[in-house]
Parts: structure tokens; sequence; C-alpha cells
């Protein structure tokens, strides 16, 4: 059997993902495309062949092209050993040889488990169009790091490559060890979390140290204002992650002490396309603008609501930000929530029956915000 290397196939993306994360979570391959014609390659690529460089015409057999590792929920795809040359056709071998520690990954849950909250992220992070392979991102220098981010080309860095341009002090392990990255968006900087299908522990001092390590990295101030995003397999799942860190009893230590938003980015279809809205300045104000014809925002209920009207106060929350829905219930108040099809569950559980929902169609939204914005662009 021959497989041709062709850019943007199912075998290329699949590879150049390898080559940044090391290894990739069967469960998830839904989030990279059709999971059964994905499947299928993996299975055709447990057997021998042959890997075909189209642009080079370099060809390289190979009694498998992939192995798989772990068991159940953890089972993982990693590349064969023979296989490795064929990073060099996309320019990551080197990076690959660092995250894999020379192709000798270890093999306990711990390790799986954070390597795939990894792998995931970066998933998304590509489809949504943000920069994550290390060969296009920019050639970082400390003392001009806040010079050279390109404000219009996102890029995420994992919490890997951020102990690296932090030095010792960064590098320090446990300063990391729930931080999957840094999204980079202009001048916004996105603290990502990867909860997955069950709530995280939390230690608290450990978000807040990386906080500061990163900032320190930037060369911003220790009370900028910090955003984050937490992935997880469903909202309920998200915000029970989110709350879990109520249990710590230093209340500096609770998320929403830490991070002024917590956006909830879902690990299914809608991810990317949603995660890609962020990529767009105050997308979230110009829709709350558009849905109740204004030009000027005006809070309610401590910033908790959007709109008052008829004594009904209205929450838009598109953007999941799970800090802002907890803050605003319970609440005395009559109100109304504004939110995608693909939220609506969770809210519902989340708020109750006593509420009313009103469902933003998401396919035009998705129109109105990128036409609008490539317009805007070629001027």
């Amino acid at each position: 059997m021959t497989k041709t290397m062709k850019k943007d196939s199912r075998l290329y993306r699949l590879i150049s993902l390898l080559s940044v994360c090391g290894e990739y979570p069967v469960r998830s391959l839904h989030l990279l495309g059709n999971k059964r014609m994905y499947r299928k390659l993996v299975d055709e690529c447990m057997k021998p062949l042959t890997v075909r460089n189209p642009e080079t015409g370099e060809a390289i057999s190979l009694p498998r092209l992939f192995n798989l590792c772990g068991k159940g929920r953890l089972k993982s795809i990693r590349l064969y050993s023979g296989a490795l040359p064929i990073l060099k056709w996309i320019d990551e071998g080197e990076y690959y040889n660092i995250i894999s520690n020379g192709h000798n990954m270890p093999m306990n849950d711990q390790h799986l488990d954070r390597n795939h909250r990894v792998a995931e992220v970066l998933a998304v992070c590509r489809d949504a169009g943000i920069e994550i392979f290390p060969h296009n991102l920019p050639n970082f220098q400390r003392d001009e790091f806040d010079t050279i981010i390109p404000l219009r080309q996102p890029f995420f860095m994992t919490s890997r490559m951020l102990k690296w341009f932090g030095g010792d002090d960064a590098a320090n392990k446990t300063n990391f060890t729930r931080l999957v990255g840094t999204l980079f968006i202009g001048e916004t900087d996105y603290f990502v979390y990867n909860t997955r299908y069950t709530p995280m522990k939390w230690s608290g001092a450990g978000e807040i140290k990386a906080n500061i390590n990163v900032r320190t990295l930037l060369q911003k101030p220790p009370f900028h204002r910090a955003y984050s995003m937490l992935f997880a397999n469903s909202g309920e799942i998200a915000m029970d992650a989110y709350l879990a860190t109520h249990k710590i009893k230093n209340s500096n230590y609770h998320f929403d002490q830490i991070y002024d938003k917590t956006h909830f980015i879902p690990l299914n279809e809608y991810g990317a396309r949603f995660l890609r809205f962020f990529t767009i300045p105050n997308w979230h104000d110009m829709l709350i603008k558009n849905i109740f014809q204004t030009d000027t925002l005006t809070p309610f209920v401590g910033n908790h609501f959007d709109n008052c009207t008829d004594n009904i106060y209205s929450l838009v929350w598109l953007d999941g930000n799970l800090r802002r829905l907890w803050a605003a219930y319970p609440t005395v108040h009559k109100t109304r929530i504004y939110c995608f099809c693909w939220q609506e569950s969770f809210v519902r559980n989340y708020v109750g029956d006593d509420v009313e929902i009103l469902i933003v169609n998401f396919d035009k939204v998705e129109s109105l915000l990128f036409d609008e914005y490539e317009e805007d662009d070629e001027y």
C-alpha cells in the first residue's frame, strides 16, 4: 500500500499534529474531522506501507507508520520509530525530538492524560486557524517578546514552550501542571486549560504561580487583566471544574479571583468554529449591540446582565463566560438568557426551568462575524 503525504490530507494533518504533541488520543479523533475515516486511516497505517512525499518524490517503506499504546480511554496514537525521517518533510523533526524525549515518551496514565489534554487543544486551535507549529512561530527573544507578536496572527504556545522561554524560574514543573498553554490573540492572551471528561483538581497556588510566570515572560504588569479558556466535553463538566476551586479555603486561589473571564470551549464539532470567534476583536460586544440594537453597552445588576426591558433582565451568554453565568445566578430578578443551540442544555440545567432561553443561530452569527471582518480587513 502507498500513502501520499499531500498537504491538507488526513494523513498529513495527523502526522503534522503528532509532530507537535507527540501522541494523540484515539477517543478524540472526532476533533480532527470524520472519526470513522480517521480510524480507518490509522488501521491502514498499522500495516506495511510506503509513504511518498509528492513535492520531492522521496518515498519511505515501513512495516507500519503508527503505534497504538495505552488502554481504554487512554489509548494513544504515536509515530513508529522508523517513521521519524518523515518529520523532516514538515520541518518539525527537531521539535518532536524535544517533546518526545528522543522518541522515549512515558507510558504511565498521568503522562498519557497530560499529553492528551495538550493534543486536543492543539487540534482545536489548528482547525480554528490558530498557528500551532513551532517553525512558523516568531523567533522569541525575551526582551522583544511584546513587539514581535503579529496582531493579526493568533498563535498558541504549549506550557512546555513557555517553560523554555521563561528560564529556570518558569521551568519549575509544579507551576504548569494544569496549564495546557497560552493563546495569543493580538494584545490579549488566554491561559488555556483542558478538563476533558472529568473535572480537574486544583491547587490554586499553582495556577497563580503559572499566571505570574507567564506575565513575567510577557513583561506585563502582575495585575494585568487575566483571561482563561476551559476546554471540556460538556458545559456541566466545565462548570464543575470551575467551581471546584471554591473548595480551597483561601479565596485568592479561586478561579474567579485569578481570571476575570473563563470561557468554556466545547470538545465537539463546534469547538474550533467557536474558538475562531475569539480571533475577532470585541466580537461579543458587537453581538450584544446587534441583539439590543444599541450603540452603547449598559451593564445591569453588578455587570451581570446586558439589558433590562419591562423588568426582565437579559444576559447574552454567547461567549461561554463561566464566571459571568455563575455570578448572575441564582437571582431574584426575572431573567432571560441568549445562547447558542449547543449551549442550551447546559444553561437550562444550570439556571432551571423558570428562566427564558432564547437561541441565537450559530451559523448566521458565524457568517455575520467573518463576512464583516474580512471586508474590514481589505481596507
